[in-house]
């Protein structure tokens, strides 16, 4: 595993996950969420994000954490060499993005380009929480029918963890 790809709903922990990988394997880290949002949670246009992908994923060695699935498969897949879905199931996985996006408002954590997440925007339209709900079967109908057919992606090492303590226990045996 050298060009890692990690996927998955929001906090389902790809990007601890990728810090992990990247540090035990001794790898680059690549935070796709840094290189998409812009400060004010402004979005990158498409061909600036893109082409940052691009330069991001040039090396020999690198963990990715992100999603963005229509803007940068297409760039980062084919030089992947293992794809790794967080499959959390959704109870969990809505719980772990309650508990980070609280502890992210509460404690002022800066993300993103200095952004920081609000318990207003919480009860928003544009509610992270809500935007979960709202992408989550889509996101394991769209994976789920990526692993359930690899043959697809002949080059890549497909690794799908379906819990938290599955991820772990995946960490601990690299």
């Amino acid at each position: 595993m050298k060009r890692i790809i990690i996927v998955g709903d929001t906090g389902s922990g790809k990007t601890t996950l990728a810090q992990q990988l990247a540090k035990k394997l001794e790898l680059p880290y690549i935070e796709l969420d840094d290189l998409f949002h812009l400060p004010g949670w402004q979005e990158r246009p498409t061909p600036e994000f893109r082409a940052l992908v691009d330069a991001a994923t040039q090396g020999e060695k690198w963990v990715v954490a992100g999603t963005y699935f229509s803007k940068t498969q297409d760039i980062t897949w084919p030089r992947a060499d293992t794809l790794i879905y967080l499959d959390m199931p959704l109870l969990s996985n809505f719980w772990q993005l309650v508990k980070r996006s609280f502890r992210r408002a509460y404690s002022g954590e800066t993300i993103c380009n200095g952004n920081k997440e609000n318990f207003a925007k919480h009860l928003t339209k544009n509610s992270i929480l809500l935007a979960f709900l709202k992408k989550w079967y889509i996101t394991r109908k769209r994976y789920g029918g990526i692993f359930d057919n690899p043959a697809a992606y002949p080059h890549l090492r497909f690794i799908r963890l379906q819990s938290y303590q599955h991820s772990r226990e995946f960490l601990d045996k690299l």
